[in-house]
């Protein structure tokens, strides 16, 4: 063969190639591009949070719905179900891990192109209200060029997905007395974060997380960078669909955080300050008659409990429950009327929220009256207002001593423990 045939047969083999992929992908379909998940093979698409951009925005395309949920993943145990329930609509979940406003004016665009939405259930997360995604955004999937697709069908994620898929459903064909009648799709195909049902919702796992205790603050440039860039967030990317859409009802959810999050604006000492943007940006979205705001973060006895956690934020599949329930009775509705007594109750549980465990990172008196305590059984450390790493391991000493959890966090047990035996000494 010459060398002519033998680039004419390289590129027609390649040519050939990626044609079969394209129809492959296509076919397939993984990230619901084109159609809904195909029958057969239904149980084998995967939907993880990596490529949540891609069949988020799949599921919009082809899944027709009255109603659409657009959140983080706190909205992750905020049933569709049950809301479809309680709606009498047909209710869809476009929740992504770390969403933000500007992804869900993505997601309501394009459902609002396909489908004739009634209610639209949109979560009002006040910590990261001023935050933008700042993830990877395939946006030509966001568009009606054809051209884009391109992109799409010769994606070597798109393409190894639908081999995954591919395979998977060949294996089971083949496979010796396989029931496929039993390979039936997970009921969280749809989860947002799939590790949150596996959590471990504890005091404990609170304290185990990221999260460290803020303390006095005197310069306020953050609460001034955060009142423009939230109010900035809110007019670009939710002010637009009330005013564009005063026939779709929005019922805006501030979820039930955990009480650390208004805790810290106290340590800080700038809670009136962030409360009185709440109130404001709240008040601006209430004077459309098609908006309503159901307020779920001053619920005492649940976001002041750190056991219904596994961090600041994430809470326990009960809190979903709570939400669903507060939207069917409207018992935490906000209005003009009750918002200022809403936030001083939000600030009084937060006044006498006491933090039940101390950990590296922190500082204040708290710290320094435990560290007395240990000095007094005649454990070794500096007595200063500061949680430091050689704090953490004399914690952790004296937790091996007296046979509790050696974590180096000074847990409620370890506290009282600390608390009783240094009492007797003195």
């Amino acid at each position: 063969m010459n060398k002519k045939k033998w680039v004419v047969f390289v590129l027609g083999a390649t040519s050939v190639c990626l044609l079969v992929l394209m129809i492959i992908n296509i076919i397939v379909d993984p990230f619901m591009q084109y159609h809904s998940p195909l029958s057969e093979m239904k149980p084998y698409y995967k939907y993880t949070q990596e490529y949540a951009m891609y069949w988020l925005i799949g599921r919009v395309k082809n899944t027709p719905t009255e109603a659409v949920i657009v959140g983080s993943s706190l909205s992750n145990f905020i049933s569709s179900d049950k809301l479809s329930e309680q709606s009498g609509l047909k209710v869809v979940s476009l929740s992504k891990s770390a969403g933000r406003p500007n992804i869900y004016t993505l997601f309501l665009r394009e459902s609002l192109k396909r489908n004739r939405l009634q209610t639209i259930y949109y979560e009002l997360n006040f910590p990261h209200l001023h935050m933008e995604y700042e993830g990877d955004i395939p946006l030509y999937l966001y568009n009606f060029n054809p051209i884009d697709d391109i992109k799409y069908v010769l994606n070597k994620d798109v393409s190894k997905m639908s081999d995954d898929i591919l395979i998977s459903w060949l294996g089971d064909q083949f496979q010796p007395g396989n029931d496929k009648r039993d390979k039936i799709p997970a009921k969280t195909v749809f989860e947002v974060d799939r590790s949150q049902s596996t959590s471990i919702y504890s005091t404990l796992a609170v304290a185990r997380s990221l999260y460290v205790r803020h303390g006095k603050v005197d310069d306020k440039s953050s609460v001034i960078d955060y009142r423009t860039k939230a109010k900035n967030n809110v007019e670009q990317n939710i002010i637009p669909f009330l005013k564009e859409n005063p026939e779709i009802k929005f019922v805006f959810i501030v979820p039930c955080i955990s009480i650390l999050n208004t805790y810290d604006l106290v340590c800080e000492g700038t809670v009136d300050d962030y409360l009185a943007i709440h109130k404001d940006i709240m008040l601006t979205i209430l004077k459309y008659d098609n908006a309503e705001i159901h307020m779920f973060s001053d619920l005492e006895g649940f976001v002041n409990n750190l056991d219904n956690y596994k961090d600041r934020i994430h809470y326990a599949p009960a809190g979903g429950d709570l939400i669903c329930n507060g939207l069917k009775t409207g018992a935490y509705k906000v209005t003009p009327e009750n918002i200022d007594e809403r936030l001083r109750h939000l600030k009084s549980i937060a006044d006498s929220f006491e933090i039940p465990f101390l950990k590296e990172g922190f500082t204040g008196d708290d710290v320094l009256e435990m560290k007395q305590q240990l000095i007094a059984l005649g454990y070794n450390c500096r007595a200063n207002k500061v949680y430091d790493g050689q704090t953490r391991d004399v914690v952790a000493e004296f937790q091996a001593d007296h046979r509790l959890e050696v974590t180096g966090i000074a847990t409620a047990e370890t506290r009282a423990l600390l608390q009783e035996l240094s009492g007797y000494i003195s």
